[in-house]
Parts: structure tokens; sequence; C-alpha cells
């Protein structure tokens, strides 16, 4: 094989893994913010949801755009101290507290995105590391208001969506705190490849029950200003296109990837020219 051929096997690959990849990428990754909302940082569980954002999230001006009042619920920015930006070194971080007239205590939000993945070890070694105990650890549903997104022309659903997050109950002195967190991970050609989102809620315990509720109603209602689910439950695009157009789309796929191998081939015998 002559250099120009090893050139044009060498493309003729890179196009076939592309093309792989393409097929096997639900559409929603494929555009700026696709993302999937999961319960672990590192791999992809089986809770994992495909959402699209509605903000980006890599800045701290645009996260700002997070309403302070989201129905029942007013909210105040909290400074971040300075020493907790230099150990985390985040691509955008942010800081609330929520408070509602119906509810003796607020909700403390949290929201942090980074490419260092370090930022996202387990909380539960942070919360030890403060002394903090931890009671119970589960995971639990959170139904999300899917009313917010009427007014948004690309989502084409009409009813709520339901979500899995991480519910972590610490004590410490007598006094419990309820925590429920969750990750949204960037994957593959979305804007930033690689950087991850953890969101938390926290709020003081005197009624768990309660409590879980409370905070369960603020992210039904928060939730659904970050982002929005894909209907279809992130498919890939050759599903896709097997689905829309049957045996004949399926049939054209893999026509194309045999013509991109068996152009491969072709090179990889071809014998070189004396």
């Amino acid at each position: 094989m002559d250099e120009k051929d090893q050139y044009k096997t060498i493309a003729a690959t890179l196009l076939l893994v592309i093309l792989i990849i393409v097929l096997l990428s639900p559409p929603e990754v494929l555009l700026q913010r696709g993302m999937i909302v999961d319960t672990t940082s590192s791999y992809t569980s089986s809770e994992k949801e495909w959402v699209k954002t509605r903000m980006a999230l890599g800045s701290n001006e645009i996260i700002e755009e997070l309403p302070m009042d989201i129905d029942i619920w007013k909210g105040y920015g909290i400074e971040i101290k300075q020493n907790l930006i230099d150990t985390l070194n985040p691509d955008m971080i942010m800081e609330r507290v929520y408070y509602s007239p119906n509810v003796s205590r607020p909700v403390w939000l949290l929201i942090i995105r980074a490419h260092n993945t370090s930022v996202f070890h387990d909380p539960k070694v942070c919360y030890r590391g403060a002394g903090w105990s931890v009671v119970n650890e589960e995971q639990c549903e959170i139904t999300l208001n899917g009313s917010v997104w009427a007014t948004d022309t690309s989502y084409k659903g009409n009813e709520d969506v339901t979500i899995s997050v991480n519910e972590l109950l610490i004590e410490k002195d007598g006094r419990e705190r309820l925590i429920k967190y969750f990750y949204l991970k960037e994957l593959l050609f979305a804007s930033s490849p690689g950087s991850i989102t953890i969101v938390r809620a926290e709020m003081s315990v005197d009624d768990l029950d309660n409590t879980s509720q409370w905070i369960n109603d603020f992210y039904s209602e928060m939730l659904p200003y970050l982002f929005m689910p894909v209907i279809g439950g992130g498919d890939s695009l050759g599903v896709v296109i097997y689905k829309e157009y049957g045996i004949v789309g399926a049939l054209l796929e893999v026509i194309i990837i045999i013509v991109v191998l068996g152009y491969i081939g072709y090179l990889i015998k071809k014998k070189p020219v004396d």
C-alpha cells in the first residue's frame, strides 16, 4: 500500500467510526445541549434520563437566570467563599436559599459544574469529614411539573416526567439534615464533553416525611427551568431512522456501512504500483 492509499485508509476508517458513533447516539446528544440526568457521577446507571438543558450551564452569569421566584418559593443568593472556589475550581457554582410561607424551613440549593470529576466525589465523604453521620441513603423518584414546559415550542410532550435522585439523611449532635442530589452529565458531541453538574437541595429535619415532600415539591417546580426531558427515551439515531422508515431505513444504514467497509478492504488488499 503506497502512502496515498494509507491516508485514504485512515480517512475511511475515521469516517466509519464517526458514522457508527452517530448512528448509536440519540439525536438529542448530537445537539449542543444534550445530556443525561443520573444518580452517579462516573458510570451511566439504569436510572438515567435523557434531557435537554434550557440554559447553558457553563457560566455563573447564565445560571443566575434561574428564577428567584418559583411558584411559592422565593430565593436569595448566597455569596460563595473564595476558598471553596479555589479548592473546587469550578466552571460554575451557585448557591441559593429558597423560602416559602407554607414551609417552616428553607431549602438550600447548590449547583456546581466542572470538568474536574474529582469535584464530584461521593458527598458522604464531605459530610463525614465535617462530623456528620450517615443515617440512611437511598434513591427516590421526583415528579417534575410538566406545565412549565408548555410555553417551550421545542417540547412535544404533554405530561409530567419522573426522575431518580439520591436521598441522604445525615445526623450530627442530635440534628438531622436531608439531602437530595443528582448529576447532569454532558456526553458525546455536547458543548463541553466530559463536564458534570451536580444539583443538590438540602433541608434541616424535624419531621422526615414532611421534609422529604417539601424538597420534592421544590424540585418539581424548580428543575423544569433547568432542563426538559427528551421524548422517546433517548433512542439512538439508527433506531429512530428504523422507526421512521422501517426496513428501508435499516437497509440504507447497513449499505452505507458495508460500502465504507468494502472501500477500506479494497485499499488494504490493493497491490502497490511498481
